[in-house]
């Protein structure tokens, strides 16, 4: 459901990523997205958004790449985020963001409501 150019934000934003990023990478070729009004019925209510990565060692710059999530989150008009982090040295982990209050409103970052695992893994 397109609320207000949702749809069209969520495109400017993805675009606004850099093709090639720094250490720790978010780059646009991460992402995938289905296009507003997919296939003869449209998407349910919402328009999915993919990615993955593999990385090498992020655990070390983990708290660096939330942050930069995090401020592609603040340009998307998102229900909610989940993402899966799977290593071989601090274990799996899922962390997830809500982006919209019980009345189905968009909220600001500073109230949205995270949980999961740590945003840092120090020695």
């Amino acid at each position: 459901m397109d609320v207000l150019g949702a749809d069209a934000r969520t495109d400017e934003a993805l675009m606004r990523l850099p093709e090639v990023d720094d250490w720790p990478f978010l780059a646009r070729s991460m992402f995938s997205v289905t296009p507003p009004g997919y296939g003869p019925h449209g998407s349910y209510l919402y328009r999915v958004i993919s990615f993955g990565a593999s990385y090498k060692a992020v655990e070390w710059e983990w708290a660096e790449w939330l942050l930069k999530f995090e401020r592609l989150l603040a340009m998307l008009d998102f229900t909610y985020a989940r993402v899966h982090l799977e290593t071989e040295l601090v274990g799996n982990h899922t962390y997830r963001w809500n982006g919209h209050s019980d009345d189905h409103k968009k909220i600001s970052p500073a109230h949205w409501q995270f949980s999961g695992g740590p945003r840092t893994f120090s020695d």
